[in-house]
């Protein structure tokens, strides 16, 4: 029972911060940048040096975003991991709780619906 009460509380924790975080603002950070690479490269009236050029710049813009995205998913993955310090037999026995299919299926269904239940709440 204690251990079902910790998952919740860290999909809540880590739900707030997928909130709060700009997760979503790097998602559409990447996605501009790949609409215009690719843009670029059907485009005709562009010549293939100028597409050298600038294709480089767009990868490593691309390659910035995807790093700042994946930080900002090890952030909010952190709370579920950090339970595991104050969990009943230590974090060796949260791993393996982790692991099994029932406690992801509770992790996710509380995460969906706190997120669900609160941006309901904020729009009013």
């Amino acid at each position: 029972m204690t251990n079902y009460l910790l998952l919740i509380i860290a999909a809540i924790a880590a739900s707030e911060l997928l909130l709060r975080l700009p997760v979503l603002h790097q998602v559409r950070k990447i996605t501009a940048v790949t609409r215009k690479s690719s843009a670029t490269l059907r485009s005709n009236r562009i010549s293939d040096h100028w597409k050298e050029m600038v294709l480089p710049t767009y990868s490593m813009h691309m390659g910035g975003c995807s790093i700042l995205f994946f930080l900002l998913l090890c952030v909010v993955a952190l709370p579920v991991i950090l339970v595991g310090f104050v969990a009943p037999n230590g974090m060796r026995n949260w791993l393996s709780i982790l692991m099994q299919p029932v406690p992801i299926l509770i992790l996710c269904a509380s995460s969906l619906l706190y997120i669900l239940a609160r941006t309901r709440l904020s729009r009013g």
